[in-house]
């Protein structure tokens, strides 16, 4: 929905130009005017001294005057925030978590479950399901798009002014990036995933990279760990904080979501689209702090029970089991309350202070932990192991890296349980008989069924693939929870990497967290395995090493993972249990076992403190962006609006945990999941704002020379009246409306206005004509589905051709008014 931004067209008539579908609006100007691309004069920007974004005044210059609420009580500040952004997001994020909790039913037999999780399960499934080409191919190409920014002619540009120095120094940088992006959940994981790839009680076939025996079994387990933790998983989190600071800091701007979308947008962003924007991104912040705080709360609570125990295969202490009973509950509400505590505190010193200190001691603990550990076990099987596992994951990372397990989720069709992926279930007629209900079933199986008359072979046993939904429940898992994460991280590491390169950031955030984070991961990870096996020979029990399963009964472990076996209880006594039958809050602690009964406290010890500061560390910085977000950018803001957003955070998490249980943070969690299937379209685009910044900052003469449209898709969002030079004149309301709504019902009208302006006349006319053609043809066939079969899908490919058309004409246009952009 665009106009160029000169006063003639080609022909020297009055200017116009396609929008969206093809459609026309005519304006006129008095003069000639130029607009720049992006609507900022980066030379200026770059002379002029450092806006100070703590002082209320500058913020004001970027916010609607009638959204700004300042309260005070005598001359105590008590909130200063876009009332917008604040209302909304606490409406959605309370409204939600309000859902959930009195979401939870009984069936028939006076089960519980959650409604709300079984709702937010079946759109995760359904997005994973339809869209895994989306989110593997969306994550190489952030990582290759950011490495391309840093060794580029852009990697010299500073997240800043030329001449400032980084606000902190590397190590300290390097302990709060660690902090903010993944610190939780290398205890949280670090031990437990590679057991999941590695062992479990249950079928557990992986087959991710070739393999011929255990050892390279266990190796594949190290490597699917890796890849969810490496590269890809900092990429959106880097694109996102070079795109923010560059614009923020370089440009000066307040630091808010909303700016990420400046250099394509322009000023709009600063109206109803960014306060959409920055509440969006505000409730993603929020869902996934209080998820952590949900989940994290779980090994906290196993970890005072073990370190009360002691080592042993039987603890008798006062901490609860983790059972589901009010106790266990009360515990884990006290333990969340505990750590929100810490971290308002921590939010309310300020930035500088409260959590900068808290990220250096949280990095200390978590340094003490892993070296005590390379010591005390063999230290040179735990070193072969790192050297050689990031061999394994160079040599695989892009193979990989585009695998979509297209042959396994192949399977999906060959069962008789209906998938979600699209258009592939109906509701169908399974045995012929006219008089039985139609049933919501796959199209293949039916058919193929109905033909042969019996059920179709078992695809997993017949072909050896291991199971359809591995990536959904993994692979699609990781990525979507990095990208609901971006904005919170991305704001946060942003901020703390001002003054920066974009070389900088990219290789001190993906090599140094990635180099370490991999060392913590690779000996917890080793460690885990070593002991497996350890158990499995000193039991005598093989495990199916193809298969990737033991039996735990045969093991001596009951279902809820304590060993009652002599053998079993023998081996827990000094410290060495099964850990593909153990639950998983245990298992990191279990490693920790085997060096002695004074030693496991300590370690224990440190691992609780580790855990419990990194989840303030979460807490602390999810606030500060929630806190920011809310104020506009505003970075000093009020102490009572600091401690409002900290305490909202344990207060939903609380909430959740004690009224609803796990489900209810497990619906929490799918959320998050869900949220990150738009913020994934949003990222992409974020890549072409950064590249279009960066040329335009240095003022590169193919984006200088050109101009931008005078109107916009968003422009709704102001009222159809966004901010322009004078000597611009923007068509009126009426024009707009009347123009969109002809666009909807037969683009190929105001199509033709612009295809004779920069066309022949006879190719103005074809290409007007097979649009048509194509328009007619799609809803034809769209009404033909109901008489013929498939008709719909030529329709669609009706509907592709028609896009494509248009596509044409909106580049032919921008050549013909010189406007800078790409075909989208």
């Amino acid at each position: 929905d665009r106009h160029h931004g000169r006063n003639e067209d080609i022909s020297g008539r009055a200017g116009a130009s396609c929008i969206g579908t093809g459609s026309l609006i005519v304006g006129t100007m008095a003069t000639h005017v130029h607009l720049p691309v992006i609507p900022v004069n980066p030379q200026e920007k770059h002379a002029q001294a450092i806006v100070d974004y703590a002082v209320e005044a500058n913020v004001l210059q970027h916010v609607r005057a009638n959204r700004w609420l300042a309260l005070d009580i005598g001359s105590f500040r008590v909130a200063r925030f876009n009332w917008v952004v604040f209302t909304f997001a606490s409406a959605v994020l309370w409204a939600f978590v309000i859902g959930v909790m009195a979401s939870e039913q009984k069936d028939a037999e006076g089960a519980k479950f959650n409604g709300a999780l079984t709702v937010f399960a079946v759109w995760q499934k359904w997005i994973t399901q339809n869209f895994t080409w989306l989110y593997i191919g969306t994550q190489d190409a952030w990582g290759i798009f950011v490495l391309y920014m840093a060794f580029s002619r852009f990697g010299h540009l500073k997240l800043g002014k030329d001449n400032e120095q980084p606000a902190f120094n590397d190590a300290t940088w390097f302990s709060m990036l660690f902090c903010s992006g993944i610190g939780i959940g290398l205890y949280f994981y670090g031990v437990s995933e590679p057991i999941y790839y590695y062992r479990l009680s249950y079928e557990n076939k992986l087959f991710k990279v070739p393999f011929q025996n255990d050892d390279q079994r266990a190796q594949q387990a190290l490597f699917v760990v890796l890849y969810h933790w490496g590269f890809h998983a900092w990429g959106a989190y880097i694109l996102v904080a070079l795109l923010l600071g560059f614009v923020a800091f370089r440009w000066d701007m307040p630091m808010t979501f909303r700016i990420a979308f400046y250099p394509l947008l322009g000023d709009v962003v600063h109206g109803l689209f960014g306060d959409f924007v920055d509440f969006v991104s505000m409730a993603c912040t929020t869902f996934g702090v209080c998820t952590s705080l949900g989940f994290g709360v779980d090994i906290i609570l196993a970890g005072l029970r073990r370190v009360d125990c002691g080592m042993g295969a039987t603890c008798v202490s006062n901490v609860p089991m983790d059972d589901g009973s009010d106790r266990a509950k009360a515990w884990k509400v006290g333990i969340i309350a505990l750590i929100t505590l810490v971290a308002t505190i921590s939010v309310v010193t300020g930035l500088d202070k409260g959590l900068k200190t808290i990220s250096q001691i949280t990095f200390g603990l978590g340094n003490l932990l892993l070296f005590s550990l390379v010591y005390l076990d063999n230290t040179w099987y735990l070193i072969n192991s790192y050297v050689q596992s990031v061999g394994h994951y160079m040599q695989y990372l892009v193979l990989i890296g585009f695998q979509t397990d297209a042959f396994e989720q192949l399977s999906l069709e060959f069962v008789p349980t209906a998938s979600t992926l699209w258009d592939q279930a109906s509701f169908r007629d399974v045995d012929g008989n006219a008089t039985t209900d139609k049933i919501w079933a796959n199209k293949i199986y039916t058919d193929v069924t109905k033909a042969t008359g019996r059920p179709m072979g078992d695809p997993a046993e017949y072909f050896g693939s291991h199971s359809s939904s591995w990536i959904d429940a993994w692979t699609i898992f990781y990525w979507g929870w990095w990208v609901s994460w971006a904005p919170f991280v991305g704001i946060f590491v942003a901020t703390i990497s001002r003054g920066r390169t974009i070389r900088q950031v990219v290789l001190g955030a993906f090599l140094a967290p990635i180099v370490y984070s991999f060392f913590f991961l690779i000996i917890l990870g080793s460690l885990g395995i070593k002991m497996q096996r350890v158990v499995e020979l000193g039991l005598n029990h093989p495990a199916d090493w193809v298969a990737g399963t033991v039996n735990c009964t045969a093991m001596g472990y009951d279902k809820s993972g304590t060993p009652f076996s002599q053998d079993a209880v023998a081996l827990a006594n000094i410290g060495y249990f099964s850990l593909a039958c153990r639950a998983h809050p245990d298992r990191l602690y279990d490693v920790l076992s085997p060096y002695g009964s004074g030693m496991f406290k300590f370690l224990g010890i440190i691992t609780l403190m580790g855990v419990a500061l990194y989840f303030v560390t979460s807490s602390d910085s999810g606030s500060f962006v929630d806190d920011t977000l809310s104020a506009g950018g505003l970075m000093h803001c009020p102490i009572p609006q600091r401690i409002y957003w900290a305490v909202t955070e344990g207060a939903c998490a609380m909430a959740l945990m004690y009224s609803g249980g796990s489900n209810a943070i497990a619906a929490l969690q799918n959320v998050s999941i869900i949220s990150g299937f738009p913020l994934t379209i949003g990222i992409c685009f974020m890549c072409a704002s950064l590249h279009r910044a960066a040329k335009y900052d240095m003022g590169e003469k193919d984006i200088m020379d050109s101009t931008r449209f005078i109107t916009g898709l968003f422009d709704f969002t102001e009222g159809f009246s966004p901010n322009m030079p004078a000597g611009v004149v923007l068509p009126n309301v009426r024009e707009r409306l009347l123009s969109l709504s002809i666009s909807w019902a037969a683009p190929f009208f105001t199509l033709h206005d612009m295809n004779i302006k920069i066309f022949s006349p006879a190719k103005a006319s074809l290409i007007t004509a097979t649009v048509a053609a194509m328009f007619v043809c799609w809803i034809g066939c769209m009404f033909g589905e109901i008489s013929s079969v498939n008709a719909s899908y030529v329709g669609w490919v009706m509907y592709t051709c028609m896009i494509t058309s248009i596509m044409y004409v909106r580049v032919k246009a921008r050549e013909a008014y010189n406007v800078y952009g790409y075909w989208l």
